[in-house]
């Protein structure tokens, strides 16, 4: 083998083993990421502002005064947890994620794809009715 076929072969194992560390970094990025210092924070501000949002949600308070109060429900579990230097935008931010996570979750809506029963004859479309033609005989004298 020459010189040139060896550096081929070297390039083509580098790929595929860059392909393949790719392939695992992406598969276990949630891990990874959860792994980290940051990550752990974020994950257990996430949980707890959950909590902290179900629990606002069941206090019959006004929406501001469940904002605050899930606001400081997290913070204590903040603090309990040894996590300091929280900012109150990334509070702020879990809060509203949990909100509308919560809201999906318990939205009861019916689904837009259901069929109406009660909808009048002249909004329901009509397939178009094809005219059959007459089944021609093997007549081929212009008649």
């Amino acid at each position: 083998m020459t010189v040139k076929d060896w550096l081929y072969l070297a390039i083509t194992v580098a790929s595929y083993a860059i392909a393949i560390i790719a392939g695992v970094y992406t598969h276990n990025k949630q891990k990874i990421n959860r792994a980290t210092k940051s990550g752990q924070i974020m994950d257990t501000l996430g949980k707890l502002a959950t909590y902290a949002v179900h629990e606002a949600e069941h206090t019959g308070m006004e929406n501001e005064d469940k904002r605050k109060y899930a606001s400081e429900v997290i913070n204590q579990g903040l603090k309990w947890f040894g996590i300091t230097d929280v900012t109150p935008a990334l509070i702020d931010g879990a809060i509203e994620k949990a909100v509308n996570a919560m809201h999906l979750a318990n939205d009861d809506s019916e689904p837009a794809d259901e069929i109406k029963q009660d909808v009048p004859a002249n909004d329901v479309v009509q397939p178009p009715v094809i005219e059959e033609k007459p089944a021609e005989t093997g007549d081929t004298n212009g008649k």
